[in-house]
């Protein structure tokens, strides 16, 4: 099978929130995967940040999605980590990633993640930060073998349990 990786479109939408709701029936633990509503994912195409996603050029389904979110400042993930006012501008929330179980074993999370990164200003952006589910090995490895690495386990999203993963890019 072959993918495109590309920032998501309008119409990409329902193939999104398809995906999502696949995720969530299908998670081991109920807790890994908090679903966003589509008006959460349709404001993230229109300027607080963007989606990418993985097509199947076989089907032309929507295989995957990354979330990437320009955090205001009370989801800003560098709070839990202390950073001040400065390191709190410039930083980006990989916020939430899932891959269809039928296009699972592909790696589309990682070309995922990294087709985002790219699009990411590297001088605005400088901290990029996720939450991963501490016993979520699946996605926790995959961040890690990005270069994130957990800084904290703190309760996060209502008081769900989560890794707060950074990972420092360069000026």
């Amino acid at each position: 099978m072959e993918f495109i990786i590309r920032k998501a479109q309008a119409s990409d939408v329902a193939g999104i929130m398809s995906v999502m709701e696949e995720a969530r029936r299908n998670t081991l633990n109920p807790e890994w995967f908090v679903t966003d509503d589509e008006e959460f994912v349709r404001e993230h195409l229109e300027g607080n940040g963007f989606v990418i996603v993985a097509q199947c050029t076989d089907t032309d389904q929507i295989a995957g999605f990354f979330l990437v979110k320009y955090p205001e400042d009370e989801e800003n993930l560098g709070h839990y980590l202390e950073f001040n006012e400065e390191q709190l501008s410039h930083v980006a929330v990989m916020d939430s990633a899932a891959v269809d179980t039928a296009f699972r074993g592909n790696g589309l999370q990682g070309r995922m993640l990294e087709a985002a990164e790219n699009l990411l200003d590297p001088d605005r952006f400088v901290y990029l930060m996720c939450t991963v589910h501490p016993e979520n090995r699946f996605s926790r490895y995959n961040m890690e073998s990005h270069g994130y690495q957990v800084k904290k386990i703190a309760r996060c999203y209502g008081g769900l349990e989560r890794c707060i993963l950074l990972k420092e890019r360069r000026r």
